[in-house]
């Protein structure tokens, strides 16, 4: 098993064991601080990205609704293949969801966050489609990290390339549960470390 699939099951081991109430108190105490982190940084009308979390990741619905309560717009990443290429690979696409239709993205895609979609198929359900140079802010998942910034996700470069194709000037934060951060994370030439990453 080589260094990177160790430390990534270590920590998906050390945040699986977070008992499910703490986590959720845990994940209210990272929206605060994610809050606080991009209040000076973005403006009305401004653009973030966040994601749906699957199993024991930090929860940011409560970030969602104070973004949305603050006036920003908001995006949500998702899995897309090409419907007349079934076999090519998939890539993730963000989508806006709007204040008025996040209850029905919550009981739609969003509660599938491993699924892949048809290409354009959430464009005709009204979700409007989001390329990277628009976004404002990003909200990074994490596997694990390190007091360096280092990540580690799961191991698809999906985030690496979202990363690489940012404005300069978007504002960059992961996010995590304390148990997940490491002495060291490995890392190869590709691999992007965070300004920063908000820890609870």
């Amino acid at each position: 098993m080589d260094d990177k699939q160790h430390a990534r099951e270590a920590a998906l081991a050390a945040r699986d064991r977070i008992p499910p109430a703490d986590r959720l108190r845990r994940s209210a105490e990272a929206c605060r601080k994610l809050e606080s982190h991009f209040a000076p940084l973005l403006q009305p009308g401004s653009l973030l990205a966040v994601y749906a979390a699957m199993k024991s990741e930090v929860d940011l619905r409560a970030l969602v609704d104070a973004a949305h309560a603050r006036g920003w717009r908001v995006c949500f990443p998702c899995m897309t293949r090409d419907a007349a290429a079934p076999f090519s690979p998939a890539r993730m696409e963000f989508h806006c969801v709007e204040p008025a239709q996040l209850a029905g993205a919550r009981a739609g895609f969003l509660a599938h966050p491993l699924r892949t979609w048809p290409s354009g198929s959430l464009e005709r359900e009204g979700y409007s489609p989001v390329e990277p140079s628009q976004i404002d802010g990003v909200v990074v998942p994490l596997v694990a990290f390190d007091a360096a910034g280092r990540r580690l996700g799961y191991g698809g470069g999906n985030y690496d390339r979202l990363l690489a194709s940012l404005r300069p000037d978007a504002a960059v934060a992961g996010v995590a549960f304390a148990e997940q951060r490491l002495a060291r994370v490995p890392t190869e030439p590709h691999d992007r470390p965070l300004p920063t990453v908000i820890v609870a």
